[in-house]
């Protein structure tokens, strides 16, 4: 099981850790205190359910025992407080992967977003053999996500004018991708 250490720029302790099966609560809280917040900027809508996320977590453990998926989450002091993982897409896509991301409101601004998707992506290049791109979409007014994004190397490709509506409001979507063996910067 990989596991990383990471100093937030505040000076919080992360540990950098794949999932397991019992996180399924964690993960729930999490989703849904996001979920609460205006503008949050994740896809998702609606709250969790317990048993919805145990099925949820484990068609994510079984997708990186497969080696289809790659996943860490990031706790501070025993909770767990965000989420990368980056999937392989199937078939005629099979050399592409989509990344999602999703950090508590508490610890955003501190760095962890960065190095978590940093720890995901190393590890989705060594063990997802053949993804020659990382994709992932973000909500137009999310600048903070974008700028992060852009520093990690990933490029605007696509705009989906009103691609998301989130109750009676309708954002674009961007898409974004980054080559697998794209340099540091």
């Amino acid at each position: 099981m990989v596991r990383y250490s990471f100093t937030a720029i505040d000076g919080t302790k992360v540990i950098l850790r794949e999932p397991r099966e019992g996180d399924a609560p964690q993960f729930m809280k999490l989703i849904n205190d996001v979920v609460d917040e205006r503008n949050s900027g994740i896809m998702i809508d609606r709250h969790t359910k317990l048993r919805d996320e145990q099925r949820w977590l484990s068609a994510r453990i079984e997708g990186i025992r497969d080696r289809k998926l790659v996943m860490l989450a990031a706790e501070v002091d025993g909770v767990i407080k965000g989420n990368c993982d980056v999937g392989r897409e199937g078939w005629k896509k099979d050399h592409r992967a989509t990344l999602g991301i999703i950090v508590a409101k508490d610890l955003r601004g501190k760095g962890i977003g960065g190095a978590l998707m940093r720890r995901t992506m190393e590890l989705a290049k060594r063990r997802l053999k053949g993804v020659e791109y990382i994709d992932l979409s973000v909500l137009d007014y999310n600048r903070r996500a974008k700028t992060l994004y852009s520093k990690l190397g990933f490029s605007e490709i696509a705009r989906i004018p009103r691609g998301i509506r989130d109750g009676s409001r309708y954002y674009d979507e961007i898409l974004m991708t980054r080559p697998v063996n794209r340099k540091k910067r």
